[in-house]
C-alpha cells in the first residue's frame, strides 16, 4: 500500500514540476517590456530588410534586417530575428496594395500594383527599398506573445512562444537573392520588359 502512495505522490510531484516549469517559462517569455527593447536595441528603423521565411510546417518564422551601425553604415551583419513555436503566422505583401498616380488632386489617371516578382527584381538593387519600419510586441495570452512588424512592402502578424535575437554574418547565410543571375529581367518604369 505504501509503495503505491509513494507512486502517486511522486506522479504528482513530477506533475507539479511540469506545470511550475511552463509557469517559470510562461513568465520568462511575457516580460513584453523587456522583449520590445531588445528589439529597439538592435536599431532596426529603416534598415534593410534582407528576407523573412517560415520554416518547419510553420513552427518558425525568420526576419532578416541588416546591421545598421551610427558612423559606419551598413555592416556586413544582420539580425536573424528568429520566432520560436508559432501559432500563427499572417501577412500581407504590397502585391496587392494600390497606389494611384497621376493629379494631385481629384480622381487618379491611373491605379497601380506591383507587377513584378521580388525574386526577380533583387538583382536590380530594387530590393534597396525594403526597409523594416516597426515591430511591436504584445500579449495575446499568458504563454504567446503577439508581433506586428511592418516592413516597407509587407505586414507581418505572428502569434508564438518565443523569439531569439542574434547577429549573424550576411555571407554565411541562404538568401533568396544571393543565387540569382544578374540581369534576368530589365525594367523600365517600374515595370519588367523583355
Amino acid at each position: 500500500m505504501f509503495g503505491y502512495l509513494n507512486k502517486m505522490i511522486n506522479t504528482v510531484k513530477k506533475i507539479y514540476d511540469t506545470i511550475n516549469q511552463f509557469y517559470q517559462k510562461c513568465l520568462r517569455n511575457k516580460n513584453i517590456k523587456k522583449i520590445q527593447r531588445a528589439l529597439e536595441n538592435i536599431e532596426y528603423w529603416d534598415a534593410q530588410l534582407l528576407d523573412f521565411n517560415i520554416q518547419h510546417l510553420g513552427d518558425e518564422a525568420r526576419l532578416y534586417i541588416q546591421q545598421y551601425r551610427q558612423g559606419y553604415g551598413e555592416t556586413e551583419y544582420c539580425y536573424e530575428i528568429t520566432f520560436l513555436r508559432c501559432y500563427k503566422v499572417a501577412y500581407d505583401t504590397d502585391a496587392g496594395w494600390l497606389a494611384s498616380r497621376g493629379m494631385p488632386e481629384g480622381a487618379p489617371k491611373e491605379v497601380i500594383a506591383r507587377e513584378y516578382n521580388i525574386k526577380d527584381a533583387t538583382s536590380f538593387g530594387m530590393l534597396l527599398g525594403y526597409a523594416a519600419q516597426d515591430i511591436k510586441v504584445s500579449e495575446y495570452n499568458y504563454f504567446l506573445n503577439s508581433y506586428h512588424i511592418v516592413v516597407a512592402n509587407m505586414t507581418i502578424d505572428i502569434i508564438c512562444q518565443d523569439i531569439d535575437i542574434k547577429l549573424v554574418p550576411i555571407a554565411e547565410q541562404n538568401f533568396f537573392w544571393k543565387h540569382i543571375e544578374s540581369k534576368k529581367i530589365k525594367f523600365k518604369d517600374g515595370k519588367p520588359v523583355e
